[in-house]
């Protein structure tokens, strides 16, 4: 009972302490991602893929702790399927696309933020004999730390996600594929913000 308590009182400052930015406040920002996942798909096939990507982003601040914005993004994913008799199959795709997000801010300590940030991603195939679509629902965790008044830097975990995703070489190669999942380990990106322009208060 103490235990929870004292869990409680804590959920609580971490929920008041809202970050102190300013209403009006725009921001240029841009991160790294990678992401490496492998799978069994027969006892015979194993695959991976490795995923890099770079997100550019625009966001603007509505309220002192939420911001919202918009994010292109440009994938490079390499596959890797690996059959029992050693033979071994690679593909490469590149890719870009769109996405906005929401995203709201917690004061942990001077300077220090964590915050969760839905996001929505629409991404297709760059290259035309390739056809590939990619829909990603996602709610990601992350932590913020203010460098200065201008900068801050940023890290985001996976989170819960949502995909689907159709992939067709040719009209009777076709794959469609929806998965929800969790991950914090092998997603996940590393940025830096630039206020663009700060309201003052």
């Amino acid at each position: 009972m103490k235990h929870g308590l004292l869990f409680l009182i804590f959920i609580s400052g971490i929920s008041s302490a809202f970050a102190q930015f300013n209403q009006g406040d725009k921001f240029a920002g841009g991160s790294f991602g990678f992401s490496l996942t492998t799978s069994k798909i027969t006892s015979q096939r194993n695959t991976s893929d490795f995923n890099i990507n770079l997100n550019p982003s625009l966001g603007y601040f509505f309220s002192e702790s939420a911001a919202i914005g918009f994010v292109p993004q440009i994938s490079y994913v390499r596959s890797s399927v690996s059959e029992v008799n050693s033979e071994k199959y690679n593909t490469n795709r590149l890719s870009g696309g769109m996405g906005v997000f929401y995203r709201k801010y917690f004061t942990v300590a001077d300077k220090f933020y964590l915050f969760f940030e839905p996001r929505i991603m629409y991404i297709g195939s760059i290259i035309q004999d390739d056809d590939f679509r990619y829909l990603n629902l996602s709610i990601s965790p992350g932590a913020a730390y203010r460098l200065s008044p201008k900068w801050m830097v940023e890290a985001t975990l996976g989170g819960f996600q949502y995909t689907s995703s159709f992939y067709g070489s040719e009209p009777d190669l076709e794959t469609k594929d929806s998965r929800f999942s969790f991950d914090l380990i092998t997603t996940n990106s590393i940025g830096i913000v630039y206020f663009i322009k700060q309201t003052a208060k």
